[in-house]
């Protein structure tokens, strides 16, 4: 893998300075080297792979996701349960946590410059919550969709810096305000801290929409994985506490349960990124005890009856593929809007290759703008109903 993708132990350096309107990412020269291969066109890529096309329950997966998961399939199992048992260490975890960041960033599409970009810290149960807020530039004067947005990494890392570049490029489709929420991380804080972070962050949305150009009925929460799920949990708690719940909600490759049945788990289960190998390890870390036991219930035992409308997205060759479908077709039983969209290409993450993955950059801005009308419309529908009941 080093020799074919030029990757080296870096020297990690740690994104500072001020949020600023246009994207402020500067690669290394040995990082801007590795996004020059991954640019290459896919004819190169087909001459390159190690094996055939790679076709599965009839899906053909992209060349360039091929590729990488081809290389990374050369590490041993002891240098990914090495790579996992930095986590566990306060000093190898910082630099884990870095280098992820910065591979995250490195391959997500560049967007056009915000109107706005703002750093704030709010105010949560566990103590002050990062938070970064998007606005875009509009020709319009009307109220924008809010969109919060959490994002993935399996509770245990990536946060506002990983997601910035994605972050952009809703705001922009969607035509949307995102604030993106950098919730606390495991091991150093166990779940439920991150739905904590996500509720105190969602309802400090609705009580603050007028002031950020938005309206409390226009905000909406999503989330890519882990993300996701805690998406799914604030709408969750809300309908508990019989307060409104968000106005829409966007997941992309979201496990709803936990399940390990799926045959989507058992074709994808090694060699795509996220494996089992990985989810082991999390789940070991993130839920010990009778956590996983409390997490699962709090999704499976609730109805999802007044559940938001939703958008799932899922990529085709992701184990968590078939969780998203079904999550679509439970809130679909439960009288719930809810569109399911796979991108049979793909693998699990794929909003970090926006850049280099001409799909991953089309299901990126598609489903952005697919959030954007569909939440619009959803409002307009809802204002519709109030005014006849009047």
């Amino acid at each position: 893998m080093i020799e074919r993708l030029g990757i080296v132990v870096l020297a990690m350096v740690a994104l500072t300075g001020a949020a600023q309107p246009e994207d402020d990412f500067r690669p290394t020269p040995e990082e801007q080297k590795r996004f020059e291969l991954m640019s290459r066109p896919e004819s190169w890529f087909l001459q390159s792979l190690a094996g055939p096309r790679e076709v599965i329950d009839g899906q053909r997966l992209d060349p360039k996701q091929q590729y990488y998961f081809e290389e990374r399939r050369r590490r041993t199992p002891e240098q990914v349960k090495r790579g996992l048992a930095t986590f566990l260490d306060p000093q190898a975890r910082i630099a884990t946590r870095e280098r992820l960041t910065r591979e995250w960033a490195l391959f997500t599409k560049v967007t056009a410059p915000m109107h706005t970009v703002e750093d704030r810290k709010i105010d949560g149960r566990g103590g002050s919550i990062p938070v970064r807020i998007y606005t875009p530039k509009t020709d319009t004067d009307e109220p924008l969709p809010l969109l919060v947005y959490f994002h993935g990494g399996g509770w245990l890392y990536s946060g506002i810096e990983a997601t910035d570049r994605f972050a952009r490029l809703v705001a922009n489709e969607a035509r949307a305000i995102v604030v993106s929420v950098e919730y606390r991380l495991s091991p150093e804080h166990l779940w439920p801290a991150s739905n904590d972070d996500g509720e105190d962050a969602f309802l400090w949305a609705r009580a603050h929409a007028k002031s950020l150009g938005s309206e409390p009925n226009l905000v909406a929460v999503g989330g890519d994985s882990a993300g996701g799920h805690i998406s799914l949990n604030i709408s969750l708690r809300q309908l508990a506490a019989k307060r409104p719940t968000p106005a829409y909600q966007l997941l992309y490759y979201t496990s709803s349960d936990f399940s390990t049945s799926d045959e989507s788990y058992r074709l994808f289960d090694r060699g795509y990124g996220l494996d089992e190998t990985f989810r082991d390890f999390m789940i070991e870390t993130v839920f010990p005890g009778d956590l996983l036991k409390r997490a699962t219930k709090e999704l499976n035992g609730a109805s999802f009856v007044g559940m938001p409308a939703t958008i799932a997205v899922s990529a085709g060759f992701d184990m968590l593929r078939d969780s998203s479908r079904r999550l679509t077709q439970r809130l679909t039983k439960a009288g719930v809007p809810a569109m399911y969209l796979n991108y049979p290409t793909l693998a699990h993450g794929f909003l970090q290759w926006s850049a280099v993955v001409p799909d991953a950059e089309r299901a990126s801005i598609d489903t952005a703008r697919l959030f954007g009308t569909a939440i619009r419309s959803r409002a307009a529908l809802l204002r519709q109903a109030a005014s006849d009941r009047e």
